[in-house]
């Protein structure tokens, strides 16, 4: 190998790493974009067989210590960046997404109410006349489904049958939670018309469900089943909901502002609002999948749970804490 022209073809790399280093000097990881940090990373591991290289060559002592040098300040800053991410991670749970909530309380408390209104008519109606949950919202879809209906008909919980397959119940359900919240969220894009209809849709099917359950002497048996993960995961769907009107109110009504830089301001507060939905959907549906459907776990058991989880969810998501600067528009 002819060193001198490797230590030529190789000194242009070293110096883009040490001019990517000193933006971080200067400016912190922040400073840099995001192929850069990308660049940053290869460079790194390049830079580190280099040394490898240098050192197997034996090449002077004045090469490797600076490339030793450079490696060591190079890894600090890539290791740093990784536990940054997590550091984000955590604080985004612990702190941010609580604070997003509070912000935009105002589109969660509509979404609720785009979820609760219809859910209670619904279940009105289907007390009155048990036959309203075979009305059909839309060609081959009735409120309450054939299967369903046959089940209810016969006193006999849909649900009994899952207790013997937790795992992948858990699994199941908590995939489901989560299109469904996707669903919430996403269709905000369709100014906020798709997002409504989800809320609608699925407040009037759980209502209808508990008033014909409520005909047939079945209600106290569903609300068992629902009262663990209930709180939980109504609370996940009224928060992804609230971020998808938020989505929808951006395009509606983008005040000052272009439509699509009204877009791109409600979007990332919006995004992390449903961010925060997918891990408490997780821990819904673990307890959908292995507490709720048990019928050798008594009634009383699941309404504490269900009571826990409503008041570490509230302290969790209303406890005062110390105010940080949230990414978006504060609506």
């Amino acid at each position: 190998m002819n060193v001198e022209r490797w230590l030529k073809t190789r000194r242009m790399s070293w110096q883009k790493l040490e001019d990517l280093l000193k933006i971080v000097d200067g400016h912190g990881l922040k400073g840099l974009e995001r192929d850069q940090l990308q660049e940053l990373g290869r460079l790194y591991r390049a830079t580190s067989a280099d040394l490898s290289r240098a050192r197997a060559m034996k090449l002077s002592g004045e090469v490797q210590v600076y490339l030793n040098n450079l490696v060591v300040r190079a890894h600090n800053q890539v290791y740093q960046n990784r536990r940054n991410r997590l550091s984000d991670i955590w604080k985004f749970f612990a702190s941010g997404f609580p604070q997003l909530v509070q912000t935009h309380i105002l589109y969660v408390v509509a979404a609720f109410l785009m979820f609760m209104v219809p859910a209670l008519g619904c279940y009105r109606e289907a007390v009155l006349d048990s036959h309203f949950g075979q009305m059909e919202i839309a060609p081959g879809h009735a409120l309450v489904p054939d299967e369903m209906w046959h089940l209810i008909e016969q006193k006999k919980m849909w649900t009994d049958s899952a207790q013997d397959y937790s795992p992948a119940v858990a699994g199941l359900i908590a995939t489901n939670n989560i299109k469904v919240t996707i669903m919430a969220f996403a269709f905000g894009i369709t100014f906020g018309i798709g997002t409504v209809i989800v809320l609608i849709f699925n407040g009037m099917n759980i209502g209808t469900v508990f008033g014909v359950c409520q005909d047939y002497g079945m209600a106290d048996r569903l609300a068992a089943f629902v009262a663990g993960h209930g709180v939980i995961e109504l609370t996940a769907i009224f928060i992804s909901g609230g971020a998808g009107l938020l989505v929808g109110k951006s395009l509606l009504f983008p005040g000052q502002y272009k439509r699509v830089d009204a877009l791109k301001r409600s979007v990332k507060p919006a995004f992390k609002l449903f961010s925060g939905c997918v891990l408490l959907l997780l821990i819904a549906g673990s307890i959908e999948g292995f507490i709720s459907p048990r019928t050798d776990i008594a009634p009383e058991v699941k309404y504490m749970v269900s009571l826990s989880t409503a008041i570490c969810l509230m302290l969790y998501l209303f406890a005062p804490r110390k105010a940080e600067p949230t990414d978006g528009e504060k609506s």
